[in-house]
């Protein structure tokens, strides 16, 4: 494996690596000069080079979590070389360029898995399965947040380190693209990048969601990606039959069953109490293993494909896009 760039979340995916016991198999590409420290302390055994060109060639599987607006260069090199690509989200920074991927890597027959977090942890999945097997019946309405007081990135916002998670998670579980899409973003700090995210979505089914993402909104759970920062990350899925909460900063999945029925002129709530369902719980480093294990058992045709550059990369883009759309004409963007 050529793993390219060791960011912020680098660490996460050498450890995961390094829990399928491929730490040895693992060369890292990034010029940052503490390099060998951190591969060290959490892939001991991985290599170390400057410029992931010089190792392309060798590579059975290249994992890309460079900054967003490098994807494309990266993944169109990786694609055209013919290995299999690991690309972390967004899988590019507009839809037109993830488009592009597609068509290169539909055209090479190179396999891409895009690097959806919560696809993978395991509340997430069971999630989509109680979604799919109707214990909310139909679906009506999708809230989601991921807030915290942190550090602002140089090269992102919320909407596409942030909210992105949440948008992809509900495009999975509503099984569409939502039609019609409205969205506030700040740029207080004049930054060219947003603070604060606030996304509306319409999809042909009738459901709704909205999905709140910003640096300067206190959370209640301590993060394990940012030390020192408390964050809430929760996604509450309601339908015509019950109730779901899934957060993601306190691990916990809780289900009401029921529904508000009809006491004369009014309507009162009439649900059971609420369940928590078993799922375990997953640290970063585990998750990324998960994610990795999955794409290695395609590679061998032993799983169906997850999060595809198709509906986790393309469509998750233009989302993404007609969000900035909005915010920037302060009209409703209609997808087709």
């Amino acid at each position: 494996m050529l793993q390219i760039g060791c960011g912020n979340f680098g660490p996460a995916h050498l450890a995961g690596w390094a829990r399928l016991g491929l730490a040895d198999s693992l060369t890292v590409a990034d010029p940052r000069p503490d390099l060998a420290e951190i591969l060290a302390r959490h892939a001991p055994g991985a290599r170390a080079v400057a410029d992931w060109r010089a190792a392309l060639a060798e590579a059975e599987l290249v994992d890309v979590l460079t900054p967003t607006d490098t994807h494309h260069a990266i993944a169109a090199a990786v694609i055209a070389a013919g290995k299999p690509l690991f690309l972390e989200k967004p899988a590019a920074p507009t839809a037109d360029e993830a488009r592009d991927l597609l068509r290169r890597a539909e055209a090479a027959a190179v396999p891409v898995q895009v690097g959806m977090y919560l696809r993978c942890h395991p509340k997430g999945a069971a999630l989509k399965a109680l979604v799919e097997e109707g214990a909310v019946g139909r679906l009506l309405h999708l809230s989601a947040r991921f807030l915290g007081i942190k550090r602002m990135r140089a090269d992102s916002g919320p909407l596409a380190n942030d909210a992105v998670h949440f948008i992809d998670l509900i495009l999975w579980l509503v099984g569409d693209v939502p039609s019609r899409v409205f969205a506030i973003l700040r740029d207080d700090e004049g930054r060219g990048h947003d603070d604060l995210a606030a996304v509306q979505m319409r999809f042909p089914s009738g459901a709704t969601a909205i999905v709140e993402a910003g640096y300067r909104l206190p959370g209640a759970t301590p993060d394990p990606f940012v030390p020192g920062t408390l964050s809430t990350k929760e996604l509450v899925v309601t339908g015509t039959e019950g109730v779901v909460r899934f957060s993601l900063s306190e691990e916990r999945l809780t289900l009401w069953r029921g529904r508000h029925r009809r006491a004369g002129a009014i309507l009162v709530p009439d649900y059971a109490e609420p369940a928590d369902i078993a799922a375990p719980a997953a640290d970063p480093p585990e998750v990324m293993a998960r994610q990795f294990d999955h794409f290695l058992r395609v590679l061998r045709g032993e799983a169906a494909p997850v999060a595809t550059l198709r509906d986790a990369g393309v469509a998750v883009a233009r989302v993404l896009d007609a969000a900035r759309e909005a915010s920037r004409t302060g009209a409703v963007v209609a997808l087709a």
